[in-house]
């Protein structure tokens, strides 16, 4: 009897690009689920850094009365609100090395103002370019967060004349000098459930040069220096765009958006408000109610938003 060798089983050609086309498919299919449950788990965080800043905040209002101001000092050029609460997020180490009656970019407190500190970053927003990398970033990290000084932008307050009464603030945070001093739970009539705290900002402005320094004429993308209390970088408002999309073009590109609260979220920006509660605010949202959520006192009526 004669026997013959068995035919071994395998994949024709045809069987195995149709099983790699199927799971190309399929990898194409899971892909976007996969990148949104991502993206759902760093706005979670973030939502957590902007919680705990609210919650520093308030400590900081239960050990002196008030709330910090905008800025450290009586000075644009010393630390922002973010280095006064510094003890308060389990950074006592560094606040007690930083010396407030120097500038944030000293060399000794740029010990401390060019850490990174992770409740300062948002996960979400993608650091576009190496942040301290060129001169006029004086050592000093970045940041993700502003606090809310109102509905009105007080840019003056850059070359404001020393000595002047400066302007009145509206906001939840103020900065030193301001007509309002320093504001307490008391100052808050529209309600704190009703009033911005802090918001994110974003380094995602490709059309913001550095006008001077070694990278002078490059993208700078923002001015967002967690110990710096300048318009613009540690203190917002919302006179301008909300969230604005900057996408490489003169044309359209508005210089006041630097002091405008944004972020790296699809469809709006993140904020603590004054109660401590961390809301999401749509980027469609009427600029009217916005203007009234930044104020203390502006004695709107704000049913939902």
């Amino acid at each position: 009897m004669k026997l013959y060798p068995r035919s071994k089983r395998a994949f024709t050609l045809i069987e195995l690009l149709v099983v790699i086309a199927m799971i190309a498919i399929l990898l194409a299919l899971l892909l976007p689920a996969v990148q949104q449950a991502r993206e759902a788990a760093r706005r979670t965080q973030c939502k957590n850094h902007l919680k705990q800043i609210g919650l520093a905040i308030h400590n900081y209002h239960g050990v002196y009365t008030s709330f910090p101001n905008a800025n450290a000092n009586s000075e644009l050029s010393g630390g922002s609100l973010f280095t006064s609460i510094l003890p308060l997020i389990d950074q006592a180490n560094s606040y007690h090395l930083y010396d407030f009656n120097l500038t944030n970019s000293d060399p000794h407190n740029v010990e401390v103002t060019s850490q990174v500190i992770p409740f300062y970053l948002c996960p979400s927003s993608p650091m576009r370019r190496a942040v301290p990398s060129c001169s006029s970033d004086s050592g000093r990290a970045p940041g993700n967060y502003a606090v809310c000084i109102g509905s009105k932008d007080y840019n003056q307050y850059w070359s404001f004349t020393p000595g002047a009464t400066q302007p009145a603030l509206n906001g939840a945070i103020v900065f030193t000098g301001s007509t309002a001093g320093k504001t307490k739970f008391r100052d808050f009539t529209d309600g704190t459930s009703n009033t911005l705290m802090v918001g994110e900002t974003a380094y995602n402005l490709p059309d913001y040069k550095f006008r001077s320094g070694d990278c002078a004429g490059q993208s700078r993308y923002s001015f967002t220096y967690w110990s710096v209390p300048f318009p613009g970088s540690t203190a917002c408002t919302t006179e301008h765009a909300f969230n604005p999309k900057d996408v490489a073009d003169d044309s359209i590109y508005d210089s006041n958006w630097t002091r405008s609260f944004r972020s790296d979220h699809t469809g709006g920006v993140q904020f603590t408000l004054a109660d401590g509660s961390v809301r999401f605010i749509s980027e469609n949202i009427d600029s009217t109610l916005l203007d009234a959520l930044a104020t203390r006192n502006g004695g709107e009526v704000i049913s939902d938003f």
